[in-house]
């Protein structure tokens, strides 16, 4: 049984890809003189920010970080949301009496700046970037089950990206991906999910029914296809 489930926060609970495109694009234009296109960014939003400034050639990426990343992402917050059902699905789960929390590469202080509205009330801990060794290691989960006195055993893990399942892998909860999320079914199956999620309400099929959700990967067909079994 299921006792607690953990999320990833960018990309599972919040649609924050469109303000971490446009911070990025404004960072690099301020050290390359000019923004680089929303083609050339948008695939790059799901790495950590420094790793996707040097990847546009930005120089000394990590310093141009830290002197202009809050900034631009504060100008761009608003244009994150919620995922559509995400609530709903939490607190049904918080009703039935299950622990949750989120584990996220976030920094605390940009918490704030999102439209977390009552994600806050649902959850019992947030595990940030700076509380732990960050993902992929799995110590901020062990943190956030130490938090929620869960063992491994007894808990899961949403994630949407590589470092996700990697992450979650690694800490012995059972990991499943958001396909909803910054990074494709295929790269989250080929990482060692568990199992593939395509809306916010299967969690609540994995948290509180028998069988997990699972859902199968065609890569011919280049679509999610449910398995004989699986919940509709």
């Amino acid at each position: 049984m299921i006792h607690a489930v953990l999320y990833d926060l960018d990309g599972v609970i919040v649609d924050s890809r469109t303000t971490v495109v446009e911070a990025l694009r404004e960072v690099a234009g301020i050290a390359l003189g000019a923004r680089p296109p929303h083609e050339q960014v948008f695939p790059l939003a799901s790495l950590p920010p420094v790793q996707a400034l040097t990847d546009l050639g930005v120089a000394d990426a990590s310093r141009v970080f830290d002197a202009h990343f809050d900034a631009a992402y504060a100008a761009h917050a608003g244009k994150s949301q919620l995922v559509a059902g995400v609530t709903a699905a939490m607190w049904r789960i918080r009703m039935a009496g299950r622990r949750q929390g989120i584990v996220t590469l976030q920094r605390r202080h940009r918490l704030n700046l999102l439209p977390l509205g009552p994600v806050h009330d649902l959850v019992d801990t947030i595990v940030c970037f700076e509380d732990a060794a960050p993902k992929p290691a799995p110590d901020p989960l062990w943190l956030a089950l130490d938090r929620l006195d869960i063992v491994p055993e007894q808990a899961c893990f949403i994630g949407d990206t590589v470092s996700d399942i990697q992450a979650g892998t690694a800490a012995g909860v059972r990991t499943y991906g958001a396909a909803w999320g910054y990074q494709d079914a295929a790269e989250l199956a080929g990482a060692g999910a568990d199992g593939l999620l395509t809306r916010p309400a299967d969690i609540v099929n994995l948290a509180l029914a028998g069988p997990p959700v699972t859902v199968g990967y065609d890569s011919n067909a280049t679509r999610m296809t449910a398995r004989s079994g699986d919940s509709p």
